[in-house]
């Protein structure tokens, strides 16, 4: 029984707790709701642009949240006639204290030649909001449907200003302390640009060194003799010239000997076998059997380059693999050889043997060799 009485108390006074609450949507003497207007002109004149800034701050805290409708306040929904809506933006909401401040910037304009010399108002906007209420830890009361009429502001149309007037726009707003605090910041960011700009110089500048280090180590041991990766990258250019045009014409002499002088230049560097390389005078002929390698620029050093290594050649430096060597390893160097084979035998017997699928797979694996050569 004394439960029952009990528990009859707690939801009465439960049930008077929300009645209160529903009636007293927000805190007393605090206004839900206040919205201001502000123009960027006193007077305008007939088409001139001008911006209009509607800003409101509504109660937001963890017992009573005021919730606007805005649907109605964007510029492709709001209407202020007389004047024409030209623009506008919404910036992002901003908060102090218990307040929640949202704000709607508009740019407008008249074209009305009846409104010269008159007080022209921006109409009254009706803005419909509720106020949620929260009763204990997770129950919420959400209020009826009310309205906050917006007041109107007043603007001057004017067809003419006086001559010795700079401007018909109001003065500036910003204090001197604003001013000083623009011009500090505004200071701060050029230093900081200044150290930035220094910053990049320098990282410029070590990001050189090593490049200008290593071409005075190149001009002091060897000036003529070209780096192993430039040969290798110009052995696959000539490796993916041929490939390009077999595809499409088939094999030839021609691209058969131009393939072998290729393929023996991977090899060479695959076993570590020496390279020949000859200076090319600028416009000198390049002769048969050599691929011609560039540097430098804008006066370039040639060269041409060949490599003498045989099948019989790879097959020595296989046989002298170690017995830890990868099966990889291998098998890279008996697809050279059997390249080399292939390709000899393509031109130089007096009957020679072409046998295209043989060829194609050959080039494809010399061509991938000096890919991975040049990685490494």
């Amino acid at each position: 029984m004394r439960a029952t009485v009990a528990t009859t108390a707690f939801l009465a006074v439960l049930v008077t707790s929300v009645a209160m609450s529903a009636q007293q949507p927000a805190p007393a003497g605090v206004d839900p709701i206040r919205c201001w207007w502000q123009a960027s002109a006193g007077a305008i004149t007939i088409g001139e642009a001008f911006s209009v800034s509607l800003t409101c701050a509504v109660l937001d805290t963890q017992s009573v949240q005021v919730v606007p409708d805005e649907s109605r306040l964007g510029v492709a929904a709001v209407q202020l006639a007389p004047f024409e809506i030209i623009g506008g933006d919404h910036p992002p909401d901003s908060r102090s204290g218990a307040r929640r401040f949202f704000q709607y910037h508009y740019s407008l304009r008249t074209l009305d030649r009846d409104m010269i010399g008159h007080d022209v108002k921006i109409p009254q906007l009706n803005l419909s909001y509720r106020v949620h209420s929260r009763v204990g830890a997770d129950a919420a009361l959400e209020g009826r449907d009310l309205t906050y009429i917006l007041p109107p502001i007043s603007l001057r149309v004017l067809s003419l200003v006086p001559a010795e007037a700079p401007d018909i726009r109001d003065g500036g707003e910003a204090s001197l302390g604003a001013v000083a605090a623009l011009r500090f910041r505004a200071g701060l960011f050029e230093i900081l640009a200044g150290m930035f700009g220094l910053l990049a110089v320098i990282a410029v500048v070590l990001a050189l060194m090593p490049i200008a280090r290593g071409a005075r180590q190149v001009a002091a041991h060897d000036h003529s003799r070209m780096p192993d990766r430039l040969v290798l990258n110009r052995a696959a250019a000539e490796l993916t010239d041929v490939q390009t045009v077999t595809a499409r014409d088939g094999w030839s002499d021609p691209l058969v000997i131009r393939t072998l002088s290729a393929l023996r230049l991977v090899a060479a560097f695959a076993i570590s076998h020496a390279v020949s390389q000859k200076v090319v005078s600028p416009g000198g002929v390049t002769p048969d059997g050599r691929l011609l390698v560039q540097r430098g620029w804008p006066n370039a050093l040639q060269s041409a380059v060949s490599s003498s290594v045989t099948p019989d050649d790879v097959d020595r430096a296989i046989a002298a693999l170690p017995a830890a060597a990868t099966v990889t390893a291998r098998q890279e160097l008996v697809g050279l050889r059997d390249g080399l084979r292939a390709f000899t035998a393509a031109v130089y017997p007096q009957t020679p043997v072409r046998d295209v699928v043989l060829l194609d797979d050959a080039l494809k694996h010399g061509l991938a060799m000096s890919h991975q050569l040049s990685r490494r």
